[in-house]
Parts: structure tokens; C-alpha cells; sequence
């Protein structure tokens, strides 16, 4: 199969590119009019919100000599400000805590951390240039429950394969009336900078598509790939080049104990290439979710020698208004292993099915409950836990 690979010398070429590009997006966000700033000693608008959000699980591994996995989460808890510092300049900063992303002791079930900040310079009514930890990933329609913020999505868990996060970096947004835009160029979490031996290398470059112009039908689509061959984590230079930093995903709310944690329900993901379609189709109180893609990643050890990592992904997801107060949902996610090392890939296939309800106890608190169960064989790259479970999950937030 083919494969998509950038050699050291293209490596180098987008870094300076991805220089150029950012040096050239702050001389035009900067030399926007500075029109309609806010009068001497008029205090800039803030906007709060509160996200509160507590789960419970009983989950069991198909392994013999394994009792369920049940019990509470740990408190998710967010508090974001938006700032309106005049008519061109905003900024979201969201303080967290999500003990599946930043702990599961004391310290972090409690203690809060910046995991979302964003600088916003609007170029134009359609046109914004964004800094900071802009989200990644090639979703367009679905929800996603991150942490606390959870209403988005009608079921608990995300699919086995939802590739998105957020890093640091830059990014470029267009809103226009039928059809929106995005790129981002980034690297990792933290203070990710490349190192003076020459290991830490390569580039996050995003993009994405949509078409929004219908109430009926929307569609769209992108593309991510990292610079540098034999990208991490599954590569030889693991160390040296580090691949697309959400194609493990971004941590969920099922817990396996022993058997691993956090993205270890999230199918291993080849991070070189990732490319990726989706659709929505809402009509008659249904939303309807469509979507699928191809990862690839060159030169890998997936399999303990140098191959070709590869595998499709998508699903389908349904949910259904009864009342304006009561839905139920259902979702199947499937990810399949195409590497050449692999002769049956029927048998190095993972798949997910979810089924749930949810209810607006009152007026912005949601109760949800959900039947999942996940099928994974042993012998693939995709797979992290080596073994079938299931179970159900509760979830109850608030969002204001």
C-alpha cells in the first residue's frame, strides 16, 4: 500500500515554511486598523462559564482471573473566562481539572490546570487568526466530551477512534456563509521546542473543510500529516521525530484499572497521515453522524520490524429526541489494521458500539447512562488493552 513520508531535507524546508507562514500571519493580524478599541478606562467584557461533571462505571475485561472494574471518577471541573478586549481582540482561557488528563491521584483529581488558552486577532467578519493551544483534529460535526464539557456529546464515551486535542501552536479560521475553513500548524503540550542535539524534530500541519450551507445535509473533510520519517510513537525515532500528536486521542472517561487508563480504550492510531471525512444529517428531531478515514505511518515497529503502520477507521451515530427533555443514541466505531505485516485483517480489527439515553433532569443538568462494549484483538498494533470489555457508565453534569 502506499505510503506518505517526508524526507530530512522536506522536514527542514516546512519548518522554515511554518516560520515564514507565522511570521506572516502576525504582520497582517497586527496591522489590522486598531478601530473601535475600547475607550480610556473602560474595562474589557468577561464572560464565565461553569462545567461540573461526575461519572460512575462498572466495566469487565473478557480475561479470566479479572474482577469488574467499578466505582466513581474522579470530580471533572472546569471554569472558562472569555475576554472581549475590544471589537478585534478575544481571548478564552479554560481552568480544569481533568484527572484523566492530568492525574489520577489527589493532586490531580484537584487540582486545577490551564488546558485551554487561546488568543484571537479577527482579521476580517470572516477571517481569524488564533494562538495559543488551538484545538487539533479533523472532526467537523460531532460532539466530543473533554473533561467537564460533556453536553456536546449524547453519548459518555467518545468513539475508538476520535483523534483530537489541543496543542501549542497557530491556527487560522474562516467563517463564511455556506462553507468554513481551518489550519493549524503545531507541535506538542507544554514548552515543546526541538533540541540542540537535533532530536525533538517535526511539525503538526491541519487542515480541514466544510460545507454548512444546509439545514438538512452538512459535509466536510481534512487532512494531517507530521514531518519527518519513522514518526513516534510507534517508529524508531520515536525520540527523534514526534508524529501527530492526537492520533492516540485525548484520554476518556472509561477506566480499565490495571489493564490501562486514559487513552488506552483509544485504538493505537498510525500518527504520519491522517486524512478523514464526515458527514451530518439532521431532519425530524434525528441527528444522523457519518464518517471514516485512512492513517498511515512509514517505517514503524508496530510489529517489531521496520513496516508500513496503516488502518481505516469511521462510524455511524444516531440520536433521537423523544422529548424535548429525553433522547436516546447509539453509536458504532470501527478501526481496522491494512499494515502489510498483518495477513487476516479480520482478525486485527477493533470495533465499539454504545448505546445510551439521556435526560434533562433540569434545566442545563444532563443525566446520562450508557451500555458500551469493545472488541479488540491481541495481535494488533491498534489494540492497547489486548482484550474484549464491557459495561455501563453514568454520567450526571451541569453546564452554565
Amino acid at each position: 500500500m502506499s505510503q506518505f513520508t517526508i524526507s530530512e531535507p522536506s522536514n527542514a524546508f516546512f519548518q522554515w515554511l511554518t516560520a515564514g507562514v507565522f511570521a506572516l500571519l502576525l504582520l497582517v493580524a497586527t496591522a489590522v486598523p486598531a478601530q473601535a478599541q475600547m475607550e480610556d478606562g473602560e474595562l474589557p467584557e468577561i464572560d464565565f462559564a461553569v462545567n461540573l461533571m461526575q461519572s460512575a462505571q462498572y466495566l469487565s475485561l473478557d480475561q479470566d482471573g479479572t474482577d469488574p472494574v467499578a466505582g466513581f471518577h474522579a470530580m471533572r471541573a472546569g471554569l472558562n473566562s472569555s475576554v472581549q478586549f475590544s471589537e478585534n481582540v478575544s481571548g478564552l482561557l479554560m481552568l480544569e481539572a481533568e484527572p484523566n488528563d492530568f492525574g489520577q491521584g489527589l493532586a490531580g483529581s484537584l487540582q486545577p490546570s490551564v488546558d485551554f488558552a487561546v488568543l484571537n486577532l479577527q482579521l476580517s467578519d470572516q477571517v481569524t487568526f488564533q494562538a495559543g493551544t488551538p484545538v487539533t483534529g479533523l472532526l467537523n460535526f460531532r460532539g466530543f466530551s473533554d473533561g467537564p464539557v460533556v453536553q456536546g456529546n449524547p453519548m459518555i464515551g467518545n468513539s475508538l477512534a476520535d483523534m483530537i486535542t489541543a496543542g501549542q501552536g497557530i491556527k487560522l479560521i474562516g467563517s463564511f456563509e455556506t462553507v468554513g475553513f481551518d489550519f493549524t500548524i503545531n507541535r506538542g503540550f507544554g514548552e515543546d521546542l526541538t533540541a540542540v542535539d537535533g532530536t525533538n524534530t517535526g511539525l503538526n500541519f491541519i487542515t480541514k473543510a466544510r460545507f454548512t450551507g444546509s439545514d438538512v445535509f452538512q459535509v466536510g473533510g481534512g487532512v494531517a500529516f507530521s514531518t519527518g520519517s519513522g514518526v513516534g510513537p510507534n517508529g524508531p525515532d520515536a525520540g527523534v521525530n514526534q508524529g501527530l500528536i492526537f492520533a492516540n486521542g485525548d484520554r476518556e472517561n472509561y477506566n480499565l484499572g490495571s489493564a490501562g487508563s486514559g487513552t488506552a480504550t483509544h485504538a493505537n492510531m498510525p500518527s504520519g497521515t491522517i486524512a478523514q471525512v464526515d458527514a451530518k444529517i439532521t431532519a425530524s428531531g434525528a441527528d444522523v453522524d457519518l464518517w471514516g478515514g485512512y492513517a498511515t505511518e512509514g517505517d514503524t515497529q508496530a510489529y517489531g520490524t521496520e513496516n508500513d503502520f496503516q488502518a481505516l477507521f469511521g462510524g455511524i451515530g444516531l440520536k433521537y429526541d423523544l422529548t424535548d427533555d429525553f433522547y436516546a443514541a447509539g453509536r458504532f466505531s470501527y478501526a481496522g489494521d491494512q499494515s502489510d505485516a498483518v495477513s487476516d485483517a479480520d482478525n486485527t480489527a477493533m470495533s465499539r458500539f454504545q448505546l445510551g439515553i439521556g435526560y434533562m433532569v433540569y434545566d442545563k443538568a444532563l443525566f446520562k447512562v450508557e451500555y458500551v462494549t469493545q472488541s479488540e484483538a491481541d495481535n494488533s498494533g491498534l489494540s492497547r488493552v489486548s482484550s474484549d470489555w464491557q459495561g455501563v457508565t453514568t454520567e450526571l453534569s451541569f453546564n452554565f
